[in-house]
């Protein structure tokens, strides 16, 4: 008896353990702008958020872009999202992804109209999934007003260095295009980053837009939960309460 306590007693201090460690996790998302396609030269703009959202300051954004040679375009909204530290869940919004969004404008007669500018997205410590038969990029464009083109790529970096990229094809007009390939074996933790380069070009006297996103994910190879999260998920308890019930339903037995 004492044996099996002190079993169960270990396995829900190991529970509330991994809780507190996942809690404490501090990743953080990073977005940038960068003039042209070199993302290795110096940024136009770069803003640091938390582990699950990042959200541009457009007045600091378009200012930085007119400084530039960019006065022809400007952000009405831009922003990042991810799951961190990732899940084994299928679906949409499982595996772990880093989501960039936003809405970009063009104004004729400005500097830099017909441009390329590339947002990147990037942030690591992603620990799930542990496999993946997939890793997925999807672009999208709502092109309005204006002609332009979306390109985009998404690398996954494991803990060793290793990497592996899926570009979709360019976008030039208001679609959607999904691009996978194949990981193969990572080692975790893993980064995730995504590169969209924009270019918009005015076809009147009018403003023109691109309400664009881009999601990089890496799908989870299957759905089946961890013991622990299986006898929570089963109880609807906390590991712990679980344990608890069970000793004092050996106590009433004996």
């Amino acid at each position: 008896m004492s044996r099996l306590r002190g079993l169960f007693f270990s396995l829900g201090l190991a529970a509330m353990t991994g809780l507190m460690a996942g809690e404490t996790r501090a990743e953080t998302l990073t977005l940038q702008v960068f003039a042209g396609t070199d993302t290795t030269a110096p940024s136009i703009y770069s803003i640091v958020g938390g582990s699950t959202a990042v959200t541009a300051d457009t007045g600091i954004l378009n200012g930085n872009l007119a400084a530039a040679g960019f006065s022809a375009y400007s952000f009405s909204n831009l922003g990042g999202s991810s799951n961190n530290p990732g899940s084994t869940l299928a679906g949409p919004l499982g595996g772990a992804y880093i989501l960039t969004s936003g809405n970009l404008i063009v104004t004729p007669g400005g500097t830099g109209e017909s441009t390329p500018i590339t947002v990147t997205l990037t942030e690591g410590g992603f620990v799930l999934p542990t496999s993946s038969p997939s890793l997925v990029d999807t672009g999208q464009a709502n092109i309005a007003g204006a002609t332009g083109s979306l390109n985009s790529e998404g690398v996954l970096t494991d803990a060793t260095g290793a990497s592996t990229t899926v570009t979709i094809p360019t976008l030039t007009t208001t679609g959607t295009q999904t691009a996978a390939v194949s990981p193969g074996t990572y080692v975790t933790p893993f980064t995730l980053d995504s590169q969209t380069t924009l270019v918009l070009d005015s076809v009147s006297n009018l403003p023109g837009s691109n309400g664009f996103s881009q999601k990089v994910q890496l799908i989870a190879a299957s759905s089946v939960p961890e013991p622990a999260s299986l006898v929570m998920m089963l109880t609807g308890m906390p590991l712990p309460l679980v344990v608890m019930g069970l000793l004092r339903r050996r106590r009433a037995a004996a």
